[in-house]
This record gives structure tokens, C-alpha cells and sequence, in this order.
């Protein structure tokens, strides 16, 4: 008896095709054929941390001990971050050809090395650190290729925002942001009618009130913490090149403007309120606050330039449910007439949650 044909199911649609860099990492570690590859890779990583162990330590001490750096633990984790969406977007790696890969590599590897070495009988730590970063991206390019260099470039670049300034640099830098903004709070306090006698970073208040603007409200730490993170706004934002060299620009005006309005709002503080509140956990409150304002600041100046640009030079969407498919689901804003306003996948117009940590966690898993 004839059996009547049955319609196949359909198989069901997977949820989320586009690569994962672990998981990639994970199958290499798992197949016998790439594992001695691995095992290389993992003993030259190996090789470099020993040789830089000082430098390392360095960061530790920096990032444990200086709050201007305590941000410093967080920029590897975002360069990795940001790996992971580079390999999202363009997918594994090609074989490296040639042996242009290990000539340049290999050159940039010694140098970092010899650097290193010299900092051995010279202890300058950030002659080392940059070393470090020097090794670790020659390593890249000798196992990789000068092609995955070009691919991954913004990973290690950013990993130069965990890197401690030399004290000296530091402090030829912040004194005059130090001193600039104990003028401009003065001056604005005068005109707004608080008389204030300003005598170097020193601020007399009526009363004889003292306010004292130390080195840490140079503005130091809003200006590096606002660089990095405009540097990343920029690399993320699908938009032409000078619409990201606005966005890094604006860090600078942005960063001394909230630092300025945090001295005045200290010495509006201590001159109608009471001096205590301008002092431990409230004058760090003050500054969370006054970044907050930074932030939209910086998410306004996007918006701004989103009105301008419009959709000019914004990359062609590469995830899968905009390729290959004909079809795509969601109407874009620039399809609905809206203006974009997608500076970095979303950032000028919302938060997006794929800059949240738990966004950051899925994408590395």
C-alpha cells in the first residue's frame, strides 16, 4: 500500500546566526587539527605578560591607588568589547598570507621589548606600559596579519586610555586647567553677585570662607574620562569621519564646562548652604551629578549633528536580519521620514542597551 507523502517540516529559523567571537575561540580550542596553534598563541600571551610583569604591576598600583585612573580596569574589558563587535560585523579571520605579518610584528615586538629592557635600569613606568601595548599588538600581527591589524585597530588603540600619564606631564597639564577654572568660577560667581577674592587656586567667599581648588577638580579626570568615552561613541557611530572628529573634540569643552559648573556649584555650596555639604560624600555626589550632565551634554551635541547629517555616510546595515533576507521587519528611521538619530547604534536617540554590561557579557558569550 502506497504511503501518502507528507510535507517535510519547515525548519524553524535560528534566532541569531551572526558569529560569536567566544564561541569561535571556543571551537579552535576544540579541534585537534588548531589546537597545537592555540596552545602557541597562548604560550607567546604567556611569554609576553612575563616579560612585562613590571609593567603590569605598575597598572595595578595606578588603577588601585590614583582615582584618576580607577577607570583603568574597565578599558580592557571595553577593547574586548569591541573586538567582539568587530568579529560580529566582519567575521572570523582569514589565513594570514605572506610573511609581511611576521617582519612587521616581529619589528614592532622587538622594539617593545628593547624599550622595555631600558626600563629596566631606568625606571620609567610609562615608557613600559607603552611597551606593553606595543608587545601585545606586534604578538597580534605576527600570529594574524597586517589585514587583522587593520580590522582590529580600534581595540588596541583604545587600550591607550588605561595607560597612567607621567607625573610630570600630568601636572603640566592640570595646573593650568586647575587654575583656568578657579578664574572662570570666580569671575561667573561675581557676576551672578557672590563677591569672591580669587588668589591663585585659592577662593575667599564672604565670611572669609576658604575654598581651595585642588588638583583634583583640574578637571583631569572628566577630561580623560570623557575622551574615552567619545572615542568609543565615535568609533561605533556609522557616520562620516567628520562627524566623529566633532564627537572626540567635543570631549575637551564638554569635560572643562562640567568641571567649571562643579567648582561654582561648590562655592554656591558653602556660601548660601553650609560649607560641610561642599565636602566628603557630597562633593563626590557633585561630581557623579555634573558627569551625568556631561553625558547629555555629549548625547546633545550627537543629536545636534544628527539633524545635520541626516543618513549621509551611515553604513549599510550588516546584521542578518537586513541581508540576504529581501525583507526587513522593522521600518528604519530614516524609512519613516524621522531624521536618524542612531550616532552609535542608538546612542544620540536612547540609551542603548548594547553598551550595558549585561549587553556586553551576551556578546562576548
Amino acid at each position: 500500500m502506497a504511503t501518502p507523502d507528507r510535507p517535510s517540516p519547515t525548519p524553524e529559523p535560528a534566532a541569531d546566526a551572526s558569529p560569536s567571537l567566544l564561541d569561535d575561540l571556543l571551537r579552535r580550542v576544540g579541534d585537534p587539527a588548531e589546537r597545537p596553534a592555540v596552545l602557541a598563541i597562548v604560550a607567546c600571551i604567556a611569554l609576553v605578560l612575563l616579560a612585562f610583569r613590571d609593567a603590569l604591576g605598575e597598572f595595578k598600583y595606578a588603577w588601585t591607588t590614583d582615582d584618576n585612573y580607577g577607570h583603568g580596569p574597565l578599558v580592557p574589558l571595553l577593547s574586548l568589547y569591541f573586538a567582539a563587535q568587530v568579529f560580529r560585523r566582519e567575521g572570523p579571520l582569514p589565513a594570514a598570507a605572506g610573511r609581511s605579518g611576521l617582519w612587521l610584528g616581529g619589528l614592532l615586538l622587538g622594539a617593545s621589548l628593547t624599550v622595555n629592557a631600558v626600563t629596566l635600569p631606568l625606571p620609567i613606568p610609562f615608557l613600559g606600559e607603552l611597551a606593553f601595548l606595543g608587545a601585545l599588538t606586534g604578538a597580534f600581527t605576527m600570529i594574524a596579519g597586517p589585514a587583522a591589524l587593520r580590522r582590529y585597530w580600534f581595540p588596541f588603540a583604545f587600550l591607550i586610555f588605561m595607560v597612567p600619564l607621567p607625573i610630570a606631564l600630568y601636572s603640566r597639564i592640570a595646573s593650568p586647567l586647575q587654575l583656568m577654572a578657579s578664574r572662570v568660577a570666580s569671575g561667573f560667581m561675581n557676576a551672578t553677585g557672590v563677591p569672591v577674592l580669587c588668589e591663585g587656586n585659592r577662593m575667599t567667599l564672604p565670611g572669609g570662607v576658604q575654598m581651595f581648588v585642588a588638583e583634583a577638580c583640574s578637571g583631569m579626570r572628566q577630561l580623560t574620562g570623557f575622551l574615552a568615552l567619545a572615542a568609543a561613541v565615535a568609533y561605533l557611530a556609522r557616520r562620516p569621519a567628520w562627524y566623529r572628529a566633532v564627537v572626540v573634540l567635543s570631549a575637551l569643552p564638554i569635560a572643562l564646562f562640567a568641571n567649571t559648573t562643579r567648582v561654582v556649584a561648590t562655592g554656591y555650596i558653602m556660601h548660601y548652604i553650609d560649607p560641610r555639604y561642599a565636602e566628603g560624600a557630597f562633593h563626590t555626589m557633585e561630581g557623579v551629578l555634573l558627569m551625568g550632565m556631561g553625558l547629555l551634554l555629549l548625547n546633545s551635541v550627537c543629536m545636534l549633528m544628527d539633524l545635520f547629517c541626516g543618513n549621509d555616510g551611515a553604513s549599510p546595515p550588516t546584521d542578518s536580519n537586513s541581508s540576504g533576507t529581501g525583507a526587513d521587519p522593522e521600518p528604519t528611521a530614516a524609512a519613516s521620514g524621522r531624521p536618524r538619530l542612531a550616532g552609535a547604534e542608538g546612542w544620540s536617540g536612547r540609551i542603548s542597551p548594547k553598551l550595558s554590561l549585561g549587553a556586553a557579557r551576551k556578546e562576548l558569550s
